[in-house]
């Protein structure tokens, strides 16, 4: 039986779903016949705040884990080798897709819960996750090999953090490649198919302790709570494979979050700075590699950054899978 042209096109429809550093974006996909070749996009690399590729490629893991889940909401086996080729850096993954039985209840809320999925940059509701939530959160990190370290408010700990974080914030606004990199990305034109536009940045917070990154053109300013859960998440190495997988991981955690109605933001800025990062690990008393530092609470639903169309991000394409 021949898979259909509009499975594919709704398996990468998802994947291109995923968060990504800044709405970069900086993936791109081949499918010939019933593989599809996900790589790396140099040119949506941040060069200054990403030297080493690390969040472009925990971007593309995120992509990578929708089109998994997505594969399997339209019946199909995802098998997938990451990193298959050594002499080809930017070739992040292949996904071969065979025909597989239904999907269970779990993977079809995990594919539904792509579309919910978005960023939310506005105050949450001033409370940490429930314990019950909190640990199928935790569960899914260790799903994908990773693990997710929560900072919650009654922590000592969490103040050393939230130091480190404005550290990072302040060192970089006084850089002026940071400062262009980040102005070149936020607060982009409304008919941009990529970077956060101005109305989705978010206030800034008015408190220091405020578990919320600022935003250069932040628009405004706002009281945001103090009591929502903050989260670290890791892996056991710090390879160019271990950023991929802290990528699903991150995507299998927001998802698993939103069926929970909790929402996601993140302070990438503490783990771009090497100074920082390692004061990070160093203060959390870590044994893993930080990945990924975000707050997750329960808000109102916001808007979807705005993505790229499918034909902008596949390159000669036979959208034809067969089976047999």
């Amino acid at each position: 039986m021949d898979v259909v042209d509009s499975r594919v096109e709704r398996i990468l429809r998802a994947a291109a779903s995923a968060p990504s550093v800044y709405n970069t974006q900086p993936w791109q996909v081949e499918v010939t016949g019933r593989t599809v070749v996900l790589r790396a996009d140099p040119a949506r690399q941040l060069h200054h705040c990403d030297p080493d590729g690390r969040e472009m490629l925990i971007s593309c893991g995120a992509f990578l884990f929708n089109a998994r889940a997505a594969a399997r909401r339209e019946s199909l086996s995802p098998a997938v080798r990451v990193l298959p080729e050594r002499d080809d850096p930017l070739l992040v993954a292949t996904m071969r897709l065979d025909p597989g039985p239904a999907p269970n209840t779990d993977e079809l809320e995990l594919a539904v819960a792509i579309a919910r999925r978005r960023t939310s940059r506005v105050p949450f509701d001033d409370q940490p996750l429930f314990t019950d939530v909190l640990m199928d959160i935790r569960q899914s990190a260790r799903d994908e090999g990773a693990d997710l370290r929560p900072i919650q408010p009654s922590e000592p700990v969490r103040a050393e953090v939230m130091g480190l974080v404005r550290r990072a914030e302040a060192l970089a606004a006084e850089d002026p490649a940071a400062r262009g990199e980040e102005l070149a990305w936020t607060a982009t034109d409304a008919d941009r198919a990529d970077g956060i536009p101005a109305e989705l940045l978010g206030p800034a917070a008015v408190d220091d302790g405020a578990p919320v990154r600022r935003f250069l053109a932040s628009r405004g300013s706002a009281q945001f709570e103090q009591h929502s859960t903050m989260a670290l998440l890791s892996t056991p190495g710090d390879s160019p494979r271990d950023w991929v997988a802290a990528g699903q991981a991150l995507e299998r955690v927001l998802l698993v979050a939103i069926t929970y109605f909790v929402h996601a933001s993140f302070a990438t800025t503490v783990l771009e700075n090497p100074t920082t990062r390692h004061d990070l690990r160093r203060v959390l008393s870590l044994d893993e590699a930080p990945q990924i530092l975000m707050r997750l609470g329960y808000s109102s639903l916001s808007r979807h950054t705005p993505r790229r169309a499918e034909e902008e991000i596949t390159r000669g394409a036979a959208h034809g899978l067969r089976s047999g």
